[in-house]
């Protein structure tokens, strides 16, 4: 048996985290699902960890499910240090109600709770579906991670890498295929909005708008574009190795 720890950025009650739950739960596989989750929305969170503020625990079902009051990597974390007192054999965060595609991965919660898995020692995957539409196909994606996780043991793939699943919002016969991918890059046009409170103080909301360049052959946005499920390897090392033997020859090493 298979012990499954899920977990997203979007919330216990989120629709796409029940999904996976009974999609895996109710699999001829042989799966044991466990859930902590933030007790509420915390999108857009990244790798955040709280340190100074206690983190308070939810028992929704019987030694299976919690919810916690911290950020998704909380979850995870709280999950693997002790939490669920089973091994967990791999972690699925997700589905995310919305794509995250490109530069999105570096303020996803459910991309970052997923990298915290790996840095536990855990495999993990993430994954996410287009919210464009009047229903959210949350079945296709639970399928996607179903067959991911099935053929998950990469040959030549270290502790460090985690797979970036994104999914068209289609029904599974309209998918028009499977795409493993590089990450695109999104851009958005950011704004501040100044407003005022009743006693004269002012406080502002960040709205951006994302812009809708030509997608790059190869990457996440292009597979998205075409209605395929992208696939995308990302690895914890952000390094960039091109540029390390270039700095180390303008001598920037010895610039103390």
């Amino acid at each position: 048996m298979r012990n499954i720890l899920l977990s997203n950025d979007d919330g216990i009650k989120s629709r796409g985290l029940w999904n996976l739950k009974e999609f895996f739960e109710g699999s001829r596989e042989n799966y044991r699902v466990f859930i902590v989750a933030p007790d509420r929305e915390r999108s857009a969170a990244g790798h955040s960890i709280s340190l100074h503020d206690p983190i308070r625990l939810k028992e929704v079902e019987k030694e299976r499910v919690y919810a916690v009051d911290g950020t998704p990597v909380d979850a995870v974390h709280m999950a693997l240090l002790g939490v669920i007192r089973q091994p967990i054999d791999i972690v699925i965060t997700g589905i995310n109600n919305g794509l995250n595609l490109g530069t999105d991965v570096f303020y996803s919660g459910t991309v970052s709770a997923a990298f915290h898995a790996v840095s536990h020692g855990v495999p993990a995957i993430a994954v996410s579906i287009d919210n464009n539409g009047e229903r959210i196909h949350y079945e296709t994606a639970a399928i996607y991670a179903g067959k991911v996780v099935r053929e998950f043991q990469l040959e030549g793939a270290d502790d460090w890498t985690i797979l970036n699943i994104n999914v068209p919002n289609l029904p599974p016969e309209e998918v028009r295929g499977v795409e493993i991918t590089r990450l695109g890059r999104r851009r958005y046009n950011d704004n501040i909005i100044e407003r005022e409170d009743p006693k004269k103080n002012k406080y502002y909301w960040i709205k951006g708008e994302l812009e809708t360049p030509v997608p790059e052959e190869g990457t996440d946005v292009k597979a998205i574009c075409e209605n395929k499920v992208s696939i995308t390897p990302l690895h914890w090392d952000i390094t960039d190795h091109r540029i390390v033997s270039e700095l180390r020859s303008r001598g920037f090493h010895k610039l103390l």
